[in-house]
């Protein structure tokens, strides 16, 4: 229950910072959409994200991940998984142009609830089938950074790499292979409206 009274207040106290300050009014271009195509690759996981352009090439950027998995650590083994992650970033671009592409840095808080099971193979004498499931709910906050390219002053690509901590409980992993240390990695693809 805190954790969801910390994320309302943390939402509320940046969309009236966005509200407020007349340095981070809109550009003309002020939406954007991505979605990254490596997550759905590597681990099957569908990504949609907004960005909202500001002046002075800062945005504010919310994703919604539908069939999550903590980081890259069973991509390869995952049968199912039923977890939704709710992210949000405050990019800061470094290009002298105020176009909002080029190197980029970002902090972040992400959200996650839900289990993923994945098949470890087979096990034993008997090659008996084992498959396990573990909860990757949790709040964890960290940083990335990227780079994006501007085509047509409509479409855009990035690459992306972040690394995020869990702020409370470790998912539950029986074998104990996951840390509290998350890496993730983009290739996102988007358009601006």
């Amino acid at each position: 229950m805190k954790l969801k009274i910390i994320v309302a207040l943390l939402f509320v106290g940046i969309t009236s910072y966005a509200q407020t300050n007349e340095d981070v009014e809109p550009i003309s271009l002020k939406n954007e959409f991505t979605t990254n195509l490596l997550d759905l690759v590597i681990a099957g996981s569908v990504n949609i994200n907004y960005e909202s352009l500001w002046k002075n090439n800062q945005s504010l950027y919310l994703g919604a991940t539908f069939f999550d998995t903590y980081g890259y650590y069973d991509a390869g083994y995952l049968e199912e998984s039923n977890a939704f992650s709710l992210r949000a970033a405050y990019l800061i671009y470094f290009s002298k142009r105020k176009d909002h592409y080029g190197f980029y840095f970002y902090p972040m808080l992400k959200l996650r609830t839900g289990e993923v099971t994945v098949d470890d193979g087979y096990s034993g004498f008997n090659s008996t089938e084992t498959s396990y499931s573990y909860g990757v709910g949790g709040f964890s906050a960290g940083f990335g950074l990227g780079h994006k390219w501007l085509f047509s002053d409509r479409f855009s690509l990035s690459l992306t790499g972040e690394i995020a901590r869990e702020l409370g409980d470790v998912p539950e992993d029986p074998f104990g292979d996951l840390g509290v240390v998350e890496p993730r990695f983009g290739v996102n693809f988007g358009y601006r409206f």
